[in-house]
């Protein structure tokens, strides 16, 4: 027995972001807290027009536009104050994960009447329905726009950080504008630790314990779409007279994929890969996804002796050919990953062995530790630490 539950509406297609305004104001959304990151997203061609037709059709907004990469609790609770204090009766998080994410927790913070951080690593459940919630994704990657799961630092009175993961049936948001336009200006860099991020939440979804069979095919398809197109969305494949439409069809795959995978994670979980990043990503300031890019083949070869049908799967869906093994899968990951640019480990990515310690020891409390498909001993994870850290998965 098992139970898939995806909630949310999904809007796909280049230009569907002029679906947007009419599809609020359907909600009955009057004022929108619109929040986005600091970064030139927030002042993009595309933010423009949707502010231009938010104002078209009379839904007044408030631009919240205070979030950092991996938002820290309290720039949520600072997201909600401004939503309360502007009688806001709506959300729209327009970027990367971390804005959705914060849009996310903002809402479920409002819900609630309470602070984000109460529920952040307490086991503490979010128990009201939000407020109207639309996610507009400019990256290819996360697939948040769709998940039931939102992620945030917590900063302890050390000063200590910590990146800690929440899940609740009311993060799915009511609505994702997926439009492959907006990804069209992500530098080659981004578009690959994105891409890359997409493919370990489809792969670690696909190996989990918890894997369905309807999850099983968001997972092979999304992996399928990553092998077809990442390298061309990098501008790592070989040009042709069609490299603009290409180009255009890769992010078309890929920002399929990426929502494809997010449906997937959020049905059958994540796994190591995910347990190792967001320390990383806490303590050392690697972005996610390049971090998820660098791990996932050391994680996915400690998963052979357990996981090698599977393995022997994603390769085949990967790479388009058949008769793959788990061990050949394995090096068609680690040589997509060199082809568009990803070090070889995390000393190469500059990641100091001094936070060793500090990532094994948040690693080792991962709370989804128990969907991986092996069952790691404390012992296990530092030798694959010490790997990831100077080691290297031949391609």
């Amino acid at each position: 027995m098992y139970e898939f539950y995806a909630p949310t509406t999904i809007v796909f297609g280049e230009g569907c972001l002029s679906e947007t305004a009419q599809q609020i104001k359907k909600m009955g959304v009057t004022r929108a807290l619109l929040v986005t990151g600091r970064s030139s997203t927030a002042s993009s061609p595309g933010f423009k027009r949707l502010c231009d037709d938010l104002d078209t059709a009379g839904i007044r907004w408030v631009h919240f536009a205070d979030v950092s990469a991996d938002p820290e609790t309290s720039t949520v609770d600072r997201g909600a104050e401004l939503y309360r204090a502007q009688g806001c009766d709506g959300i729209i998080g327009f970027g990367g994960g971390s804005p959705i994410d914060c849009a996310k927790g903002i809402a479920a913070s409002v819900a609630e009447g309470r602070s984000i951080r109460d529920f952040v690593g307490t086991g503490l459940a979010f128990t009201k329905p939000v407020p109207p919630l639309v996610a507009i994704p400019t990256t290819a990657g996360t697939g948040t726009e769709v998940t039931n799961a939102a992620v945030f630092t917590v900063v302890d009175e050390r000063g200590h950080r910590s990146k800690k993961g929440t899940s609740s049936q009311f993060y799915f948001p009511r609505l994702a504008i997926v439009d492959p336009l907006l990804h069209a200006s992500m530098p080659p860099s981004l578009t690959a630790a994105t891409g890359m991020d997409a493919l370990t939440h489809a792969i670690e979804a696909y190996v989990s314990r918890f894997h369905t069979p309807l999850s099983d095919m968001y997972c092979l398809e999304s992996i399928r779409l990553i092998g077809r197109s990442l390298r061309t969305a990098c501008g790592a494949a070989e040009s042709s007279e069609g490299a603009a439409e290409d180009k255009a069809a890769a992010r078309r795959d890929m920002a399929l994929a990426a929502t494809l995978a997010g449906v997937a994670l959020s049905q059958a979980g994540l796994g190591m890969v995910h347990g190792f990043a967001h320390p990383v990503g806490a303590t050392a300031g690697l972005a996610h996804g390049l971090a998820n890019a660098i791990l996932l083949p050391f994680v996915m070869s400690a998963l052979i002796p357990d996981a090698g049908e599977r393995l022997a799967s994603i390769g085949q869906a990967l790479t388009g050919k058949s008769g793959i093994g788990a061990e050949e899968s394995v090096r068609a990951i680690a040589r997509l990953g060199r082809d568009i640019g990803i070090p070889e480990n995390l000393e190469a990515a500059g990641v100091p062995s001094s936070h060793f310690e500090s990532i094994l020891a948040d690693a080792l409390s991962y709370r989804r530790r128990k969907a991986s498909p092996r069952a790691f001993t404390d012992a296990e994870l530092r030798e694959l630490l010490e790997r990831m850290y100077r080691g290297r998965v031949d391609a």
